[in-house]
């Protein structure tokens, strides 16, 4: 299954070395990254350094600077350093080596927050900065059976993480599940615990329970913290933690200048993965979810999907979202060269007349901003229900929809 799937990275990263740069590719764990870089450098000399290896590790934080003693002068041209932020100053030899030596390096990374620091050199100028997510709906929708229902429940349910999505295609779910339960306690120990970010685990271990629960929903900081039982100032700093181990990602509302005081401004915080959000939220299981349950993952895989596509195509639109103190809300609105296109997501194989309301009330508020809304749907069929609205079927959203929107 894994050598039937193109990431589509690969052709953007290609062009990149044949300009002889060096890349630095950011990514969650277990999002493909190191599969990646093995496959692109599989037929070119290269050396490798895995600092997940704890002696590999152990060696250069003694003393960095012995990657310049092993590569200097030598023959290979290319090198990969695996998971970079476990020793983040061998940043600085790294520099030294691209610019005396000419060498060209795949530097991959699965937490920003050390390489954050003030004293982190992260090379400006000198690397292309990429983010790897795991798949992509166009870079496994070919391999579907044709029960569209099954194929997006499946989706939903356990993600897709590269590992995760080849075993629940063999039929492995179990397993799968498994594995992905494993993934957030191995998250809790390795980059929470081990690395000192959070003194209380038990309140974080709360928290991130209560975050997935949380996930693509409007945030109340205060309630968070009651619930926990921390300061609600504790609840942004675990926030800043998921942002920075880019366990999640933050939605902020869209505030045209004509509706402040008007809209609701607090943040989403979406997780990058739905598989992870059953996972921390417990609730991974042979049972099936509750409509409304499908329904929140569905409008969160949306959105997940939207910010993939936005990150590989390197195109400089933003992912926001909309709701005024009337309750009037619109799930997402992509926002590029100053227009917007708003989304609304329904968990239905039939979309009546009335979903079209907040988008038709969005786009008659600001005529000047938008063309046509849409409305996500588990259908086949568009079909279009009020005067501006028309809904779209979810497998054809990415091609009939958002490509358009961006050209």
């Amino acid at each position: 299954m894994d050598d039937m799937i193109t990431r589509f990275l690969k052709k953007r990263v290609q062009d990149i070395f044949n300009d002889h740069i060096s890349i630095l590719l950011l990514g969650p764990r277990q999002s493909g990254k190191t599969t990646f870089v093995n496959d692109l450098l599989k037929d070119v000399e290269h050396l490798s350094y895995n600092f997940m290896k704890s002696r590999e590790r152990q060696r250069f934080e003694r003393d960095p600077s012995l990657l310049i003693d092993e590569i200097a002068g030598g023959d290979k041209t290319f090198i990969f350093v695996d998971e970079v932020q476990k020793v983040p100053q061998i940043l600085d030899n790294i520099q030294v080596l691209i610019d005396s030596e000419e060498k060209i390096f795949v530097i991959t990374g699965s937490s920003a927050r050390k390489l954050k620091r003030k004293d982190i050199n992260l090379l400006p100028g000198r690397v292309a900065a990429l983010r790897m997510d795991p798949l992509y709906w166009e870079e496994y929708s070919h391999l579907l059976s044709k029960n569209k229902q099954e194929n997006i429940k499946n989706i939903l349910k356990f993600g897709e993480l590269p590992r995760i999505f080849t075993m629940v295609s063999a039929a492995k779910k179990k397993t799968a599940a498994e594995l992905l339960y494993s993934y957030v306690n191995t998250y809790l120990e390795e980059e929470i615990r081990a690395e000192a970010l959070v003194r209380n685990m038990g309140a974080f271990s709360k928290f991130l329970k209560l975050s997935a629960e949380e996930s693509g929903r409007i945030i109340s900081l205060r309630n968070l913290s009651q619930d926990v039982g921390v300061p609600h100032s504790t609840i942004s700093v675990y926030y800043r933690i998921l942002l920075d181990c880019l366990i999640a990602e933050k939605i902020e509302a869209l505030v045209p200048a004509s509706q402040r005081g008007k809209v609701v401004q607090s943040s989403k915080y979406l997780f990058f993965d739905t598989g992870i959000v059953n996972a921390a939220s417990e609730v991974l299981g042979t049972g099936e979810y509750r409509s409304e349950y499908w329904g929140s993952l569905f409008e969160q895989w949306v959105g997940i999907t939207i910010l993939k596509l936005l990150k590989l195509s390197g195109i400089k639109a933003k992912l926001y979202y909309w709701r005024d103190y009337n309750g009037r809300e619109v799930d997402w609105i992509i926002e590029y060269r100053g227009k917007w296109l708003p989304i609304e997501v329904k968990w239905a194989d039939r979309v009546r007349h009335s979903a079209a309301k907040n988008i038709e009330y969005f786009l008659n508020r600001f005529p000047e901003k938008t063309g046509p809304g849409y409305v996500v749907f588990t259908g086949d069929n568009p079909t279009r229900i009020s005067e501006r609205v028309t809904t779209v079927p979810y497998f054809d959203l990415i091609d009939n929809v958002i490509k358009p929107f961006l050209l």
